[in-house]
């Protein structure tokens, strides 16, 4: 049977440009889970790859909801598996890409969804209530995850309710007890900048999205929504700190140092993740210098583990 290959690590240390080495190598399609590049509309908010950049490799779960829609984690899993599978009958080797933590886990591990219920059922469920009653419902089934949400996070209160009704798990137990993978024939690798080198790559990156036009973006986004600040495609990293900016709670030198400040937080949330909930995985670490070095490196790793 042949390999799945995953390919986790924090944004901007090159999962995109190792994906596109490894698929070449490997005669692969590459598959996205990453939450935030499942739609449309905010292409340069989520630095989503181009068709260019593509090199030919086919993609998968890329762009496949409108931007005011919602997506869920079991819906995720669902149609991953069902790429997965596909891709394995072609003879081909799928390439798992992306930095959403729970999405990769959903995927990997033996989480059983036993919903087919979109976001949408449990937000009108809500409806009636204030965020303060959400969040207290929550803190009842699972203090844990509560604690580390605001009450005015509506959204992110809900998505873990939804959770413990798709599974009949907390989010907690779920993470800290699922570790049984789904798959036997897994191959992961792990790939990471030096933090100074990755920092100053996020900085420039944000700046660099910025003049491809990521205020307008977000703005038209955020328009499509009917100036929903809590939609979905909007949690995107500039996401939720330009639209501070449009609505005069901060300028524009706060809103790009802000933006910076919580992308290199994520990128530190997102290592502390897969190092702590995955097993088995190879890692490996550059300086960008060594990028191409460090390629060849996996290449031939993947090669020997085939």
């Amino acid at each position: 049977m042949n390999k799945i290959i995953v390919i986790v690590g924090p944004t901007a240390s090159g999962k995109t440009d190792l994906s596109i080495k490894i698929a070449k190598e490997f005669n692969g399609e590459c598959i996205n889970s990453d939450s935030t590049q499942i739609f449309k509309g905010t292409d340069i908010a989520t630095n989503k790859i181009t068709t260019q950049e593509m090199q030919g490799i086919k993609h998968h779960l890329l762009s496949i909801k409108e931007v005011d829609e919602s997506y869920s984690v079991a819906e995720f899993q669902k149609q991953a598996r069902e790429k997965i599978a596909q891709i394995l009958e072609s003879n081909k080797t799928p390439i798992i890409v992306g930095g959403t933590g729970l999405y990769v886990n959903a995927v990997l591990m033996d989480y059983n969804f036993t919903s087919n219920d979109h976001i949408e059922n449990y937000v009108d469920k809500y409806k009636d209530k204030s965020n303060e009653e959400i969040w207290n419902i929550l803190n009842l089934k699972d203090s844990l995850e509560a604690q580390k949400i605001h009450s005015n996070n509506r959204y992110r209160v809900i998505r873990a309710l939804e959770l413990i009704e798709l599974t009949g798990m907390t989010k907690t137990k779920l993470i800290k007890d699922n570790k049984n993978y789904y798959y036997n024939n897994l191959l992961i690798i792990g790939i990471s900048a030096k933090r100074v080198e990755l920092y100053s790559k996020i900085n420039n990156r944000v700046l660099s999205l910025i003049k491809k036009g990521l205020f307008e973006e977000i703005q038209l986004a955020y328009n499509a929504n009917n100036l929903n600040k809590k939609a979905q495609s909007l949690k995107c990293i500039g996401g939720p700190e330009i639209i501070k900016y449009f609505e005069k709670e901060i300028d524009y030198d706060q809103c790009i140092e802000l933006m910076q400040k919580n992308n290199r937080h994520y990128a530190r949330r997102q290592l502390t993740w897969f190092k702590n909930q995955l097993d088995n995985v190879k890692w490996f670490e550059h300086d960008y210098e060594n990028f191409e070095t460090i390629s060849n490196q996996i290449i031939e790793y993947i090669r020997s583990n085939l």
